[in-house]
């Protein structure tokens, strides 16, 4: 018995391709024609990626935080009707998904645009120097129509469920509304100063926390970054959640509050709770902004050429950018 492999049938019209193609991909069907197809295919393949592929950089960054938020608002609208409907629903596990899909949201959007996924997040990384004004007005006008789409998506997989309940009323407040599922609401006993409080703290929160998993003398590798942001997001919902629905982001809020008006439930949505909508749009610009300065004031700017000592972390190579994740990286670079 011999031991040799038998050859291989070479591809008889590889140098017919126009395209490189390995001598693998050539063996298809075993015969010219094969070849000759797959590499008409490959090359429409190509044609077809190289005319959708966008260049210009502001664009695919707009693109990143439209989807990016889009993902955030569909999980966490979601987890809020589950929480309502589900039997056995509760608002701890809403707290975890809203912190999964903001996890994700951020591996879908870092490495492209740095994954704010907060106007306020943006408005910050401006005022610190990081990125223009264009970018923050185009991620807005991105983050508050990913939120109205991430709503609506989230309205037309659960409806059954809302037509299901009240006979299917679109209420905005009490015990049958159903608009507090996608937009935020305070509780019955908060003040206005409270709830503005509330949002401002939440976002500071949210900030300050972004800037410290960042800051690349913690050794946290890049690609845990976007998994602490979503525990970030569950601690912030399971703390300040009863208050006012945890929304620290204004386009969290607006997109689908927008969206519960085209839906039927009419101007209450903005005139609700003695006019409330504009609470959670000011108060986490506030909160956002204070969070950074807090975290660099105190932190940020002090042991500058220090590592700090964390069991198991790895060391970030000098030229590895890691996640961009709250495009403050000039910042916090500043401390690495």
């Amino acid at each position: 018995m011999s031991n040799s492999t038998p050859k291989q049938r070479p591809c008889p019209s590889l140098v017919l391709c126009s395209v490189d193609i390995s001598s693998e991909a050539c063996h298809f069907k075993h015969s010219a024609k094969g070849c000759r197809r797959f590499a008409v295919m490959n090359s429409l393949r190509e044609t077809l990626s190289d005319y959708l592929r966008i260049e210009t950089s502001v664009v695919r960054e707009a693109l990143a935080e439209f989807i990016g938020t889009f993902f955030l608002l569909l999980i966490g609208n979601s987890a809020n009707i589950q929480n309502r409907f589900a039997p056995g629903g509760n608002s701890t596990s809403a707290h975890l998904a809203w912190g999964f899909g903001f996890a994700f949201a951020v591996y879908l959007a870092a490495n492209v645009s740095g994954a704010h996924l907060n106007p306020a997040i943006s408005l910050t990384a401006f005022i610190l120097g990081n990125i223009s004004l264009l970018k923050v007005l185009l991620f807005t006008i991105a983050q508050v129509l990913g939120a109205f789409v991430g709503a609506a998506i989230a309205f037309l997989g659960h409806l059954d469920d809302l037509n299901n309940f009240a006979n299917g009323e679109r209420l905005v407040t009490g015990p049958n509304g159903t608009a507090g599922l996608f937009a935020t609401y305070p509780s019955e006993h908060m003040s206005i100063a409270g709830s503005l409080f509330d949002q401002i703290i939440g976002t500071a929160i949210l900030s300050g926390c972004v800037l410290l998993i960042t800051d690349k003398r913690h050794r946290i590798p890049s690609g845990m970054v976007p998994a602490l942001a979503g525990l970030i997001m569950s601690m912030i919902a399971m703390t300040f959640g009863a208050n006012g629905g945890f929304a620290i982001n204004p386009a969290r809020d607006l997109g689908p509050r927008l969206f519960t008006l085209c839906a039927g439930y009419g101007w209450e949505v903005f005139s609700a709770n003695s006019y409330y909508f504009w609470i959670p749009i000011v108060g986490p610009y506030i909160g956002a902004i204070l969070g950074a300065w807090i975290y660099k004031l105190f932190v940020g700017l002090h042991g500058l050429n220090e590592d700090l000592e964390i069991t198991g972390g790895q060391p970030y190579p000098r030229s590895d950018k890691g996640y961009k994740v709250s495009a403050m990286r000039e910042f916090t670079h500043v401390a690495a």
